[in-house]
This record gives structure tokens, C-alpha cells and sequence, in this order.
């Protein structure tokens, strides 16, 4: 309802404006009541010439004079001047209010609803008594306003109207709080408290609620293009991200996402950071918290684990989930991370992985230095696994073949031959120990029912890799039948490939890269160019390529057994050694000198004369012969003689419970040592089950074919920590189990604890 005051000032003529000097809280009611006193609105944003120019007061006050001889429409409220002044500044305000006080208006009638400027009217109303005494001035109970700006200077499109016109307009329809505007204007001396945002980064933080990442982590230009993407996508960042294909699959293709500068690849970074509390992966949600700029990321990604020792307690689980992150990178930005990685090498081993062929060389050159190191387990799993010692369990030879293949292996790791080693080999030649082993043509002969066998030669496999073979067959889930046999002398193909050719059986395939990888140029591997052993990478790859097909062959029923055999093996430590017979020959030495046709006169100490050669059994080479590549064959070595026939055939669908029964009384005796019982659900070969600790093997015995004791002979103490034993049928590795010996002392303290009742 309006107030007395302003029903006097319409009724009568006053020839002076009404100040209304008003605040939030009736604003909308007044002009309400005003509006149903028949008087007309006139908004001051009218008289604005151009959308972001300040409105004229002149053409107000001609607006008025004009109203005079207008008798229909001569009684008006003036909205929006009183926050136009306020814009303006305390002297502006003042000035033109003193000045609309004495505008002469005639007829008309022009109430001035004053919002924003409470304090400049009050002035000037206690500076001049007249305009209470003829009344021409009311002020609400509240004056108060909560009108704030934010000024948008550079709006891509986030303000709907740009210019000082149409924020007048808005406050003209009573709007209150913050609003949002875009004027080119300054608006230092506004009364009302504007706040000027510029910059794509500053306007988007204005409009997304929550959004606190800081602007260096992008170009002025990414948050530009960011902001005219969010005008076009209703302000939504998720929006955004939706259009351009950013979601959680980021970190499956991360690789991509990281390379080069495009918009796409930083709004990646920026879903990430934006979710980074949501990260399940410890490592990426560490290197993207601590990451401030998109140009650092993917250095970050690649040597952030360089800075942490493999000591810290979190750095497994980082490491871990680092190398699932990292497992697409290419090697061009891997090698960034091997050379950051180089300064420190005694804690460079813990942290590289198996993930490329570079980081798998480079822990080989590791090991060539510093030795072999337990962090293989992780780092190098297969490398572990042809390095764990295989246990073999044939007829003849085992325990020499077991000492000899686990010390060949370190030493060709190790890139060294010892004279110890040395020694024991030239023993063996001496003794022509091979000799007692089978054949493997006649192993060969023995598989069961060729037709449905395929047979896989790999040319140049030795019975070093078995232990990897063996591994690998458990995990593919495959039933493993290993035969150690020798080959012909000499130990070239030529001599050694009738089983392959008088074949008789089903499918055959013949595997040269081994053989090519170890000597011949076309493997891309020279001792001349590099010393050390870096071929054992692709040698590993061979294997588990023919594990594989295996595993295919057999699931795919194109076969009932598949049989892996070869000519021959291969020796790595007769090129380290680099001995050379020390005088000519009446004939080049072949397969670079390990071997050479028969001639008068040769008093070699170590060799062995069979089809028509003479074959050395040391690590010797015939002078003039054809440079090694990175290994030999042709000799009559341990490593070059001795071949595996691997028959792998499906294993029964069952999962293997093994259990150790009475885990609580396994006692330690000085004189007999220890008897372990386990449970097994299911054998092949009750009478072949075995199991090895500490790289000893031990027999089972056995009443009903699941239930089999072990005597332990060589434990006779207790130890703190648990032993192990993997649990053999025959050669399948089906399990391994972990137990706890106890003293005799400990266990009768522990009958005959009475506590504290003496």
C-alpha cells in the first residue's frame, strides 16, 4: 500500500520530483503499488545510447519536460537510477541527485525510486528542509541492498547480454545478491561492490562451483577453447568432457593421452586432476596431485619413481601400479625413465620392469655388474624363473646336471667364467660323462601314439631353460613329461635333424629364432658389439612362444600331446672365454671352432673324435675359425650336448588341494632330521611324486595315492622363518607349500608349560 507522502505527491502537482529512497526488502511491493497507482515505469537503462554506454540523466530530464504537456501519460516512476548512481560512485550520485531535486517538472509527476544510493539521499534531504516540508521524499524502514557485481570482461558467450544496458535492466526488475554482467566500464568507484574478473581461468572458476585447480596447470588458450566449450555445454564440465570422449577409459589408453599438446590430450589431464581423490591407481593419483603443468606430465609418469627409495613402505604398491600404468608406453619415452634412472645403481634395479625389450636389456647389464638380485622376482619375473634352480630328477646324472646348469646360468647372467666352473667342466669332458644319458632319437622313438603328437623343434634349446618351461606350463595349465638326453657329436644340425625328419607323426614345426638369435647375423645380436648377455630377452620370448602354441594346439584339440625337442644346445661361456687352440689347423674350424673335420696331428686336451670331426669338449675354438656371435654350438660342452624332449599334454580339470597335515608337529630331530606328511587330491604318478626344499629332492611314499610322507634327512634344526617346497608329480610342478619346524627343546617347553600356577 503506498504510503501518505507519495498519495499527496501523485494527487497534486509538486513541479519537483519524489525521492523514494528505498531498500531491498519493499522494492518489489513499491513498485507493485506504484505501478496499480496508474503511474508509468520509465527504466533508466532506456536513455543508455549504446548497449555498454553509461545512461544520459540529460535525456531523463527531457524526458521529463516533454511529460509536461503530455496530460494522458504525465505521472511516472523512474526505475534503475538510483543503482546507475551507485555504479557511478558517491560524487557522481551526490551531483546528480542535487541536481534532479530542483528539475523543474511543471504538470508531471516523476517518483524516483531510489535503490543503492540510501546514504547520498539522506544527505541531501537533511541539506534541504524544504523537500520534507513539501513532501517530496519517503524512506522505507530497511534501506539496505545485497547487490553485488561480477564483472566479466572477456565473457565468451558465459553472460547472456554484454553491457553496462541490460545489468540495468536486471537491476531494474528488483534482482538482488550477485549478478553477473560483461562491461567494457570501469567501475572502480561504484558504491556498489563490483568485483572485475578477467581471464578464461578466473571466469570459469566464477561459474563451475568447486572448481580449484590452479591456472598454471594450462595455456591461456586451452581455458579459452575450455570456455567456449562450457557456454556451448550448459556450464557443465562433464559435459565437456563427454563431448570430447574424456572418461575413466583415459587411463586405458594413457600413453596417447599424454603424448603431444593438443587441447584433447590437456582436458584428459584436466579430468584427472579434477578427479583425482577417485584415482584408484596410487601411483598416477600420486604423479597427478603433485603435477602442476600438462607439459610435465608425462616425464612425471615416466621418473617420478626415481625419487623413491624401494625401502619406503608404499613403494611396492606404487612400483606395482606404475608398471600396469606404463605397460603401453613406447620405448622412445621409456628410455627417459632408464636414463633419469642411471644416477644411483645400487636402487636402479628395484625399480625398473620387464614391461619393454629396452628395461629388460638393461637389467641384464645390471646383473652383469652388480649380480643377480632377489628384486628380479618383480622386476623380471621370467628371467627369475630361467634363473630359479631346476632340480633334475632323471635316471642318471641328476645331481651333477642340477649343480652344473644352476652354476651355467649365473655365470652366463654374470657375463664370467670362474676357473672353479672351469674346472668341473674339464672334468666332465675328461670323463665324456654325457655319455651316460639316453638319446634323443630314442626318446623320441618312445613318444606315445605319433599320429596325434605335434612335434615343435627348437633349434639350439639346451636344458637350461627348464626350469622357465616348467613354469611356464604350469601357468597355461599344461601336464609336463621331461626326458634329458644327448645329441650326436658334433653338435650341428646337419648331424642332429633325422628325428625331425623321419618324423612319422602328426603336424611338426620347426623354431630357428633361437638358434638365429644366438649366431647368426640375421638374430641381430653381436659379442663384438656388446659384451654382455642382452639376447637372453629374445631367447625368453622364443620359449614362451612355444609354450604358447602349445597351449593353443592342445586347447584347440589339434593334438593329444605336443612334444618339444631340438638338435642341440647352445654354449654362451666358450665366447666369454675366448680361448683359442694354439696352433693352425689343415682345416677352417666350422661353427666357430668348436668342431672341425678330422686332421693328423691335433693334441687338443679336451676333444672327442665322432662322425668324421673332431669336437672340442672345453671351451676352446680352432684358430682361424669364423668369429662367435653371441653363442656357439658344435662342441661337445654339457650345455651344447644335453637336449630336453618336453611332452605337454592337458592336465585333467581338477584343482590340486595340497595340504600339510599335522603343521604343528613337525619336529626337528639331530639324528633323522624331519618327516613332513602332506595331503594331495589328485596325482598322475603316485609312485613319482616328490618335492624339493632348498634345492634338494626328496621322495614320497605313499599307502593310498593321497596321502605321502617325506623324510627330510637334511633338516635336523629349527629355523624361524618357514621352508618351502614345491611339490612335483613326476615333472609337473603341481604346487608348493610352506612350513614350520620346531626344536625338540621348544616343542617339550611347550608340553610341559604349567604357566603361572608355580
Amino acid at each position: 500500500m503506498l504510503c501518505r507522502e507519495v498519495q499527496n505527491y501523485i494527487s497534486t502537482a509538486k513541479g519537483l520530483p519524489f525521492f523514494y529512497i528505498i531498500g531491498d526488502e519493499d522494492y518489489q511491493a513499491a513498485l507493485e503499488d506504484l505501478k496499480q497507482a496508474g503511474l508509468s515505469v520509465v527504466r533508466m537503462s532506456d536513455f543508455c545510447p549504446k548497449e555498454d554506454k553509461y545512461p544520459s540523466v540529460d535525456e531523463l530530464i527531457d524526458y521529463f519536460r516533454t511529460s509536461d504537456v503530455d496530460y494522458r501519460d504525465n505521472k511516472f516512476v523512474v526505475i534503475g537510477l538510483g543503482e546507475y548512481l551507485a555504479l557511478r560512485g558517491s560524487a557522481i550520485a551526490d551531483k546528480e541527485l542535487r541536481r534532479l531535486k530542483t528539475t523543474t517538472l511543471g504538470n508531471a509527476r516523476a517518483v524516483l525510486l531510489l535503490r543503492g544510493v540510501a546514504e547520498q539521499a539522506k544527505k541531501i534531504v537533511n541539506d534541504d528542509n524544504r523537500m520534507v516540508e513539501q513532501q517530496r521524499v519517503y524512506l522505507t524502514k530497511t534501506l539496505g541492498t545485497s547487490i553485488t557485481v561480477t564483472n566479466v570482461t572477456d565473457d565468451n558467450g558465459i553472460v547472456a547480454k554484454k553491457g553496462i544496458k541490460p545489468l540495468l535492466h536486471t537491476l531494474e526488475d528488483g534482482a538482488c545478491n550477485n549478478i553477473m554482467a560483461s562491461s567494457s566500464l570501469l567501475f572502480n568507484l561504484s558504491i556498489i561492490p563490483v568485483s572485475t574478473i578477467q581471464g578464461a581461468h578466473s571466469i570459469i572458476k566464477l561459474i563451475i562451483k568447486d572448481f580449484d585447480l590452479d591456472e598454471s596447470i594450462g595455456s591461456s588458450e586451452q581455458w579459452e577453447r575450455l570456455l567456449k566449450e562450457l557456454s556451448k555445454n550448459n556450464k557443465s564440465l562433464d559435459a565437456v568432457f563427454k563431448k570430447n570422449g574424456i572418461d575413466d577409459g583415459v587411463l586405458n589408453d594413457l600413453a596417447y593421452y599424454v603424448s603431444g599438446l593438443e587441447y584433447r590430450n590437456w582436458l584428459a589431464f584436466l579430468f584427472l586432476k579434477k578427479n583425482v581423490d577417485f584415482i584408484q591407481n596410487t601411483y598416477l593419483r600420486m604423479i597427478v596431485d603433485s603435477t602442476s603443468s600438462f607439459e610435465d606430465l608425462k616425464k612425471n609418469l615416466l621418473v617420478g619413481i626415481v625419487s623413491l627409495s624401494h625401502t619406503d613402505s608404499h613403494f611396492r604398491s606404487l612400483y606395482d601400479d606404475r608398471k600396469r600404468l606404463l605397460k603401453e608406453f613406447p620405448e622412445e619415452d621409456i628410455a627417459i625413465f632408464v636414463k633419469a634412472n642411471e644416477v644411483y645403481p645400487e636402487e636402479s634395479i628395484y625399480r625398473l620392469t620387464d614391461n619393454t625389450l629396452l628395461e629388460r636389456k638393461t637389467i641384464i647389464k645390471w646383473i652383469a655388474r652388480h649380480g643377480i638380485n632377489d628384486a628380479l622376482s618383480y622386476v623380471y619375473p621370467a628371467l627369475w624363473e630361467y634363473l630359479k634352480k631346476y632340480t633334475f630328477n632323471c635316471p642318471v646324472l641328476a645331481d651333477e646336471l642340477t649343480e652344473y646348469f644352476d652354476a651355467y646360468k649365473q655365470q652366463k647372467l654374470a657375463n664370467t667364467v670362474s676357473e672353479a666352473f672351469i674346472s668341473r667342466m674339464e672334468a666332465y669332458a675328461s670323463q665324456l660323462l654325457y655319455a651316460k644319458l639316453p638319446t634323443r632319437d630314442n626318446a623320441i622313438k618312445a613318444v606315445p601314439d605319433k599320429k596325434n603328437a605335434y612335434l615343435y623343434w627348437i633349434d639350439a634349446l639346451g636344458v637350461e631353460y627348464l626350469s622357465y618351461i616348467t613354469a611356464l606350463a604350469k601357468r597355461r595349465g599344461l601336464s609336463i613329461h621331461i626326458d634329458i638326453t644327448r645329441s650326436d657329436l658334433p653338435t650341428i644340425t646337419s648331424i642332429n635333424k633325422q628325428f625331425y625328419e623321419q618324423w612319422q607323426g602328426g603336424k611338426k614345426y620347426k623354431e630357428e629364432q633361437l638358434d638365429n638369435i644366438k649366431h647368426k647375423d640375421k638374430g641381430g645380436y653381436f659379442f663384438t658389439d656388446d659384451e654382455d648377455p642382452i639376447h637372453i630377452p629374445a631367447e625368453l620370448e622364443v620359449i614362451e612362444k612355444a609354450i604358447n602354441t602349445a597351449a593353443m594346439e592342445l586347447g584347440m584339440h589339434h593334438c593329444k600331446s605336443f612334444v618339444i625337442a631340438s638338435d642341440h644346445g647352445a654354449s654362451r661361456l666358450a665366447v666369454i672365454k675366448k680361448q683359442e687352440i694354439p696352433y693352425d689347423t689343415d682345416t677352417k674350424g666350422e661353427h666357430s671352432g668348436r668342431c672341425c673335420k678330422v686332421f693328423d696331428g691335433c693334441d687338443a686336451p679336451y676333444k672327442v673324435e665322432d662322425n668324421g670331426f673332431i669336437v672340442l669338449s672345453d671351451y676352446g675354438r680352432f684358430r682361424g675359425s669364423r668369429p662367435a656371435n653371441v653363442e656357439v654350438h658344435g662342441g661337445a660342452s654339457l650345455e651344447e650336448i644335453v637336449v630336453p624332449v618336453i611332452t605337454l599334454t592337458l592336465k585333467k580339470q581338477t584343482n590340486v588341494q595340497i595340504t600339510v597335515l599335522y603343521p604343528d608337529n613337525i619336529i626337528a630331530d639331530r639324528h633323522n632330521g624331519v618327516t613332513l606328511t602332506l595331503y594331495i587330491s589328485d596325482v598322475e604318478s603316485p609312485d613319482s611324486v616328490r618335492i624339493v626344499v632348498d634345492d634338494k629332492t626328496y621322495q614320497g611314499k605313499t599307502e593310498n595315492g593321497t596321502h605321502f610322507v617325506f623324510e627330510l634327512h637334511d633338516i635336523k634344526r629349527a629355523k624361524t622363518k618357514p621352508f618351502s617346497a614345491d611339490v612335483f608329480d613326476a615333472s609337473d610342478l603341481i604346487g608348493t607349500v610352506s612350513f614350520r619346524v620346531k626344536g625338540k627343546t621348544a616343542t617339550v617347553k611347550d608340553d610341559f608349560d604349567f604357566g603361572d600356577e608355580f
